[in-house]
């Protein structure tokens, strides 16, 4: 069975932060609020990258929140299946 990829995006930027795969984004559903059935959005801030890494977040996925909060507070993210 072949697993889905997706791509998560930067939303102030429009811009990919990296690939990750279908568990990765499972994970963050599972993990963080949406606001809604088909929100695909995420706030992420030091706070919630914290949380994250204390509930077994996978190190690759934790790399590339911190890569995207660099020299930021914040960040809105989503994710979009390639």
């Amino acid at each position: 069975m072949n697993q889905k990829i997706f791509r998560l995006v930067d939303l102030e930027h429009d811009q990919e932060i990296g690939i990750i795969t279908e568990n990765q984004v499972q994970f963050l559903i599972e993990n963080l609020e949406e606001g809604g059935i088909e929100d695909q959005d995420y706030y992420i801030n030091e706070e919630t990258y914290d949380f994250l890494a204390e509930n077994g977040c996978e190190v690759e996925l934790l790399e590339m929140l911190a890569e995207a909060l660099e020299r930021r507070d914040e960040i809105d993210i989503r994710y979009e299946m390639i």
